[in-house]
């Protein structure tokens, strides 16, 4: 085989295999893009919800403490 044809074909084969690479890659930091803008709506609808936690935590310690206090009036 003329080493000049094994040498095309041997980075045409590279050259395939570098394109399917790069396409496989963007695929993934597609894929982790759209988990990342997931996993900040999760967070913050977690964090949201903790606050609401800490509200009513807040309203019911007061509201026991008020009771608390009006009695020992």
């Amino acid at each position: 085989m003329n080493p000049l044809v094994a040498l095309h074909l041997a980075l045409l084969t590279l050259h395939d295999r570098t394109r399917s690479g790069l396409a496989a890659r963007r695929q993934q930091l597609l894929q982790q893009e759209r988990e990342a803008g997931l996993s900040t709506l999760e967070i913050t609808i977690i964090a949201l919800g903790l606050f609401l936690i800490a509200g009513i935590a807040v309203a019911v310690l007061t509201g026991a403490t008020q009771g608390r206090l009006d009695r020992i009036r």
